[in-house]
């Protein structure tokens, strides 16, 4: 008699989120925010009031921005905390503070949160899904890049997956959703290999900064926001 192997099932630990009393106050219209002071340079106050709230945006008390990752189910994964330049809309990368910070690390420290907290990312802006179901989604690497082509671009759905890197399962959240990735001028190549690991999803990788960027472009490493950034102020001085 053949007795049948022993399966123990394991329990999936539960998501590690980011209370949401937390999220709530710091989402809000401040041009204490260095970007939202780059932004309000760019868009009208009210465009930029629409996005800080669409895409659940908060602010520190020094000013900088804060991209929550909130899932299809509404949980906040995480808070990536970002220090801008105010007039360049840059990242701060001059040594003066770290150029990531994270939220759950900030509250770990100050006893809000477990030191056995676990950080599990998910899409920037997944938590819009739901909200467009029948947009095509747009998929960039960067949080301001999404949030910039957004305002630019509001026919489709914006969503960024937080670096070139984080091209990974992340995305089978977008399973049965038409999505076209836009990367930044150097990871076209990468993003393609990446994207055919994915059959089951519909991702097409766009061309358009691969085949008409500049060399000095190529060489800042330009994304689509800061073409459409170009574009629109062209036609502000027209």
């Amino acid at each position: 008699m053949h007795r049948k192997p022993l399966v123990i099932n394991k329990a999936k630990k539960p998501v590690c989120t980011i209370p949401e009393d937390i999220v709530a106050k710091t989402v809000i219209f401040s041009r204490k925010n260095s970007l939202t002071s780059f932004l309000l340079g760019i868009f009208p106050e009210d465009t930029v009031r629409h996005l800080i709230e669409l895409y659940r945006i908060g602010t520190t008390r020094d000013g900088y921005t804060v991209f929550y990752q909130i899932d299809k189910d509404g949980r906040c994964r995480a808070g990536k905390i970002i220090p801008y330049n105010s007039e360049t809309g840059h990242r701060i990368k001059d040594g003066s503070v770290p150029p990531v910070m994270w939220v759950h690390k900030k509250l770990i420290q100050a006893g809000v949160l477990p030191e056995d907290w676990v950080l599990s990312q998910c899409l920037f802006g997944e938590h819009l899904l739901s909200k467009y179901p029948e947009r095509t989604v747009a998929l960039v690497e960067s949080e301001k890049t999404a949030i910039i082509c957004a305002a630019a671009l509001p026919e489709f759905l914006w969503l960024a997956t937080g670096s070139k890197q984080q091209f990974n399962d992340k995305l089978f959240s977008l399973r049965g959703r038409k999505v076209v990735a836009f990367p930044d001028a150097d990871g076209y190549s990468e993003w393609c290999q990446k994207a055919k690991k994915y059959p089951a999803l519909n991702i097409t990788v766009s061309d358009i900064l691969e085949t008409t960027a500049t060399q000095e472009e190529q060489d800042a490493h330009i994304d689509i926001a800061d073409r459409l950034i170009v574009e629109i102020r062209d036609i502000a001085i027209k």
